[in-house]
């Protein structure tokens, strides 16, 4: 009996229990249904980090809401919208109701989760305010429920220091001289920055501030003596706020500075120069060299050395002050054609700069002289044209020159001669295509015969400019159709004459009928004056229409152009205009007045003919009727 009734008593707390909760989920799942809709918004940042109790978000990371719908109705919802702004760093983004993808409707007892825009913070912004307004519309309504309004804050994480970086000079500064460098150090960041570190790129060390507060100030400063012109930036190094690198280092290379150090160093402290007794001499004559050595620097030269074209010393002093002077006279033989150079050297005291100079002397021979007199023709060149240089070469002295050769710096060697004898002349010419600016200028190289000393000559310069005439390119378009009134709407065919009317070629022609994008056809090139006629046929035309035509191409040198046409009306149920007519038809026109003064002339014409006929008729019988009265007073005399 009791196992039977604890059999029973099980059964009964069973049942119980079973009863229990299926009455609990029936009263929970009315309570849902006839509950509300709620909400919840989650602020989640992909890269972030937490520095004591504050968590930040790294610069250009992205961060947004999530957004959880609890649907407790008994109605379905049929559509979700959301607006978010951010505000920070002065600017408003979004601010726009966005609808989220999600699937509609979200039934009694359902849950949906989604998310908002996308948005990142930026470096030199401390932080953002991201506020939603989250509205649903319940099925079978047209108004919108506000859900849930509200605001996140979003910390950006930063460690940057603006460096405002000067000096105290005002202007270039002698050699030696102390500058001061002044570092001022704002802070912009997000967190105490530590042991900040500062140093110039050149000069080295200038401070270091302890402690660096957000938005605080710091100031370091230090002076060098400079002896160059210095160009440099501050470079900044600090503690690592988050602790994953030891030190930050940072180069503001836009916060450069230059200082100006006035630099004494003469260019050119030794200075040679010479002069010669003679300049025309026979062969193997014997000439003095007048020489001067000058130190024109601001310090001492030593080792002074001057030596002749075959290294022989000339002069030599141990010192030389700045502002003396070490003339010399040389005396050598020397041959005529030939160039003889003197070179001299010296130490700067006190930068231990070498520094030198030469002089050179070149002498013309007794009776040795040719003479080359160039032209060119024409005068106006343009670019492609051909140029022709005439040459004229006369043997102006009194030896014979063997071995000649005439040059061009531009065209290179232009004719050869093996002798010319005194008094001889050689004429010749060359052509050249002229693509830019050049010149002619013709060197002669020559040996005297029998010493066989070496000479040059030259002719006089011209200058080959190109004649630089501005050329435009000017495509014209002129339309005319076939026919040119429609009584109803139809086809017509558009015929389109181009003109080259501009001043060079152009290439590759295209015409696009702009309104209908039709390609009318293409021409290969067009010169200049040159026109050709293309026809569109089969153009469907359902009302008054307006038709212009574009055409591009490509001048000669790669520039590509574009023209438009003047547009051309065409009407449907009209007539056209006398005067368009004409205009459209200028020699017929001139054909029709040519034939109406014809018509009037040979009028005019006949009708006198008419009336000289007539008149010469009428003369006729008036000098009958005379002479018939003449013989009729002889036929009855009064006597």
């Amino acid at each position: 009996m009791e196992l039977k009734f604890s059999k029973m008593l099980k059964l009964v707390v069973s049942v119980t229990l079973i009863i229990t909760m299926f009455f609990t989920g029936q009263i929970g799942s009315r309570s849902v249904a006839q509950g509300e809709v709620t909400s919840s918004e989650n602020l989640v940042r992909e890269r972030e980090i937490t520095i004591g109790d504050r968590v930040y978000v790294i610069p250009q990371s992205d961060f947004m809401i999530n957004y959880t719908v609890n649907n407790g109705k008994n109605l379905n919802i049929s559509g979700i919208r959301i607006k978010e702004t951010l505000i920070g760093g002065g600017s408003i983004i979004g601010d726009k109701w966005v609808t989220p993808d999600i699937n509609y409707p979200i039934t009694p007892n359902q849950s949906k989760t989604f998310s908002g825009d996308r948005f990142k913070g930026d470096r030199g912004v401390s932080s953002y305010t991201l506020e939603y307004i989250l509205q649903y519309m319940e099925e079978g309504s047209e108004d919108w429920i506000e859900l849930s309004r509200g605001g996140k804050r979003i910390d950006i994480f930063s460690t940057d220091i603006n460096v405002t970086y000067k000096t105290n000079a005002t202007g270039p500064v002698p050699a030696g001289q102390e500058v001061t460098y002044t570092a001022e150090l704002q802070s912009e960041a997000s967190e105490v920055i530590e042991n900040i570190v500062v140093k110039d790129s050149i000069l080295g060390d200038i401070g270091v501030v302890p402690v660096l507060e957000p938005g605080s100030k710091a100031t370091v400063s230090k002076s060098f003596k400079l002896s160059q012109t210095t160009r440099s930036h501050p470079i900044i190094s600090y503690d690592d706020p988050m602790g994953i690198s030891g030190k930050i280092t940072e180069a503001m290379e836009r916060a450069a500075v230059e200082v100006v150090v006035e630099e004494e160093e003469v260019e050119k402290p030794l200075v040679l120069s010479g002069q010669v007794n003679k300049s025309t001499i026979a062969d193997s004559e014997e000439v003095d060299f007048s020489l001067s050595v000058v130190n024109k620097g601001n310090k001492a030269l030593t080792n002074v050395k001057l030596v002749d074209w075959m290294g022989k010393e000339v002069l030599f002093k141990e010192k030389l002050d700045p502002a003396r002077e070490a003339p010399v006279i040389y005396t050598a033989r020397v041959e005529p054609g030939k160039d003889y150079t003197f070179k001299v050297t010296a130490v700067e005291e006190g930068t231990g700069r070498n520094v030198q100079d030469t002089y050179t002397a070149k002498f013309d021979g007794i009776g040795a002289e040719l003479q080359i007199i160039n032209r060119v023709t024409p005068e106006d060149i343009a670019v492609g044209d051909v140029a022709k240089i005439e040459y004229t070469l006369k043997n102006t002295g009194k030896v014979a020159m063997v071995d000649i050769v005439v040059e061009e710096p531009e065209f290179g060697e232009v004719a050869r001669f093996s002798e010319l004898q005194p008094g001889q002349e050689e004429n010749f010419s060359i052509e050249k295509i002229i693509e830019h600016d050049t010149s002619s200028h013709p060197r002669v190289y020559a040996k005297t015969k029998g010493s066989g000393h070496s000479y040059e000559f030259q002719g006089n310069y011209i200058e080959i400019a190109i004649n630089t005439i501005e050329v435009l390119p000017l495509l014209t378009m002129r339309l005319t159709s076939e026919p040119r009134v429609l009584a109803e709407p139809g086809t017509i065919d558009l015929i389109c004459t181009v003109i080259n009317e501009g001043d060079i070629k152009i290439d590759n022609i295209e015409l696009l009928l702009t309104e209908r994008e039709l390609n009318i056809g293409s021409i290969l090139t067009l010169d200049p004056g040159d026109q050709e006629t293309l026809t569109l046929p089969g153009l469907n035309i359902e009302e008054d229409t307006s038709f212009t035509v574009r055409a591009r191409g490509i001048t000669y040198d790669g520039q590509e152009v574009e023209f438009l046409s003047e547009p051309y009306e065409i009407m449907i149920g009209a007539d056209i205009p006398e005067d368009e007519e004409k205009a459209d038809n200028p020699k017929l026109s001139f054909l029709k007045k040519l034939l109406a003064v014809i018509v009037v002339l040979a009028i005019a014409t006949a009708g006198g003919m008419v009336y000289l006929i007539r008149d010469l008729r009428l003369g006729d019988k008036k000098k009958v009727r005379k002479r018939r009265k003449v013989r009729r007073k002889n036929a009855n005399p009064k006597n």
